[in-house]
């Protein structure tokens, strides 16, 4: 019996502990809403809330802060490299116009300067384009996309809008080999401008000229013109072959030393001319002539 009247006491505690923690929490909510929602003031309870909650709504104020700034520091990383992504595919593609743009400038240039040079000389010529060379030393010469069906034969001079470049030595129908004016193994006549002095220019091998057989008594000058002689009908009087670069005089020997610079650049070479000329052998001295027109 004592038993069971003790447990009602604890039962009855437990149900006002329960009301009471029920009270004071809508007690709580209640002060809560009404300091949000209204300007009232209120005595040292609401003040002790107000302290006890403020904390709490800082914290959670700057978290949120804190989730919303490093959700937008992600949209604009998002977005500025995709911009990123779009100015290096317009600048790549400004690049490719550019390196167009100054291809398109030279080759435009180049064909002015050839189409000047055949106005300038008058010769029937026929256009060419190298595509491919001959690394070697002795026989240095280029392919050109131009043969026999084109009007290209063995012997006919080949120039560009700078000057001599060399001289047709092998023809198929539809290409044609230039000895290039440099090749140890080319020889051409030409005479000093200036003085009108007549020499034989050969090749070197290297990107220059050696000129032969002036003689001492000449003047010759560093920066003299060399051009061609126009002898054998193979190459045109006065076409440009370069410029003195350097003259050698020896005690010995009667003849002087001296070094011609090339008018033509042959590390660039890409577009020729072919001067047309038709040339025959000649069997009496074994050479080549011009036709007669």
């Amino acid at each position: 019996m004592r038993k069971k009247g003790s447990r009602k006491p604890k039962g009855r505690f437990r149900a006002f502990r329960l009301v009471l923690l029920i009270g004071f929490l809508l007690t709580m909510t209640l002060i809560f809403l009404v300091s949000t929602l209204g300007s009232q003031k209120f005595g040292p309870l609401h003040e002790l809330l107000f302290e006890a909650v403020g904390p709490v709504q800082n914290i959670f104020s700057r978290g949120t802060d804190s989730l919303r700034s490093l959700k937008q520091d992600y949209v604009d990383l998002l977005s500025v490299r995709r911009e990123n992504e779009r100015l290096w595919a317009e600048l790549q593609e400004c690049r490719t116009l550019s390196y167009k743009n100054r291809e398109a400038l030279a080759t435009n240039t180049r064909l002015r300067k050839l189409l000047n040079f055949k106005n300038v000389t008058g010769l029937p010529m026929v256009a060419a384009r190298i595509i491919g060379k001959d690394p070697s030393v002795w026989f240095r010469s280029v392919v050109i996309d131009r043969g026999a069906r084109d009007g290209v034969s063995k012997g006919m001079a080949v120039v560009n809008g700078d000057g001599v470049v060399g001289q047709i030595f092998s023809v198929s129908p539809n290409y044609a080999k230039v000895l290039l004016a440099i090749a140890p193994s080319s020889a051409m006549d030409v005479v000093l401008q200036k003085s009108r002095v007549r020499g034989i220019l050969k090749g070197t091998g290297s990107l220059t000229y050696q000129l032969d057989y002036i003689l001492k008594t000449i003047e010759v000058e560093e920066g003299d013109q060399v051009v061609t002689a126009g002898y054998g009908g193979i190459f045109p009087t006065g076409l440009p072959i370069g410029v003195v670069s350097k003259v050698i005089r020896k005690r010995r020997g009667m003849f002087l030393e001296v070094e011609v610079e090339p008018a033509v650049d042959f590390l660039t070479l890409e577009d020729l001319l072919v001067v047309e000329q038709e040339l025959i052998i000649s069997e009496e001295e074994g050479g080549v002539l011009p036709v007669e027109p």
